[in-house]
């Protein structure tokens, strides 16, 4: 796999586009599914990540800022790759890094999966009462501790296949994750100040 991915930059950057979309629409299908089922609560907003929080609070279609990050990162992929192959001949450092944006898409997406079947099962078969309220340092801990788990599992295939590609996607997991961690001591220390109610 990993010779099929340094051949040409062409592959990374498929996935790169299809992963990044994704990870887009997914979370406003969450968003919205979480707002008409109305047992979830999430205090600030439901995206974690600042910059998006207001595209997918108004739960827009199109977000300029994922159509430019998606474009910048393909380029960077494009770049990275001839300067890896050409420049710096080491065809393990464009590895290093494509592993680190595809494979925490890959996390990422497991989480989706995950409130996409949430969504789905309650929306058919109920089974949940009542409200629940997710206070923002909380969930921002519960997706740090997720990230650690990715971490650890890329890091364990990476050992086993010696992989550089793996050992990237374990940097940047455990990376987010300790990004997540700080920020849910912030948000914990200065909450905000309103709780969004999904409805």
């Amino acid at each position: 796999m990993e010779t099929w991915l340094a051949t040409s930059p062409w592959p990374g950057v498929v996935l790169w586009v299809i992963l990044y979309i994704s990870d887009y629409y997914l979370t406003l299908y969450s968003a919205r599914g979480f707002r008409e089922i109305g047992h979830f609560q999430f205090e600030g907003s439901f995206e974690l990540t600042p910059q998006y929080q207001k595209d997918i609070d108004a739960l827009n279609p199109i977000s300029k800022l994922h159509f430019t990050l998606l474009i910048l990162y393909s380029l960077l992929i494009i770049f990275i790759w001839w300067f890896t192959q050409y420049f710096l001949q080491l065809r393990w450092a464009y590895l290093l890094y494509l592993g680190m944006l595809l494979l925490l898409e890959v996390a990422i997406h497991i989480r989706h999966l995950r409130n996409v079947s949430l969504i789905r099962e309650i929306q058919r078969n109920g089974g949940v009462e009542g409200q629940i309220t997710y206070q923002k340092w909380f969930t921002y801990r519960v997706s740090a501790f997720e990230f650690y788990l990715s971490s650890i599992l890329f890091l364990i295939i990476a050992a086993l296949t010696y992989s550089l590609f793996f050992v990237g996607g374990a940097i940047m997991c455990f990376g987010t994750g300790f990004k997540h961690s700080r920020m849910a001591k912030k948000a914990k220390t200065n909450p905000p100040q309103a709780v969004a109610v999904q409805t």
